[in-house]
């Protein structure tokens, strides 16, 4: 589902119109983020060739952020980190071993 449309967003509400601007501004700004950034590195490789397995090395490097991301903010709730990320529980949690995420690190981000 795309989620700038006035599709219902959660529990049958209807999205903000903050809400809407600022997935709008997500959708816009991150793929021109990945863009310079990708620009610059083939830019900086001079004509030599780029190492192999760069796909998964440039996934890997977006996937463990988002995950932890999302993991912060809804404060290490699987269940729930999982429905936002669109994933099923059982792949979030080989996600997070996969990729070493440490959930007593992030957990402790927002413990008083």
């Amino acid at each position: 589902m795309d989620h700038t449309t006035s599709a219902p967003h959660q529990q049958g509400r209807a999205m903000s119109p903050l809400y809407r601007l600022r997935a709008e501004a997500f959708n816009e700004s991150l793929p021109a983020s990945v863009d310079a950034c990708l620009r610059s590195y083939f830019k900086d490789l001079n004509g030599m060739s780029p190492a192999n397995g760069m796909y998964d090395k440039v996934i890997s490097q977006v996937e463990k952020p988002l995950i932890e991301h999302v993991l912060r903010y809804v404060r290490c709730n699987q269940v729930r980190a999982a429905s936002i990320l669109g994933i099923n529980r059982n792949t979030l949690r080989k996600k997070i071993r996969e990729l070493n995420i440490d959930l007593m690190r992030i957990g402790g981000d927002f413990m008083v």
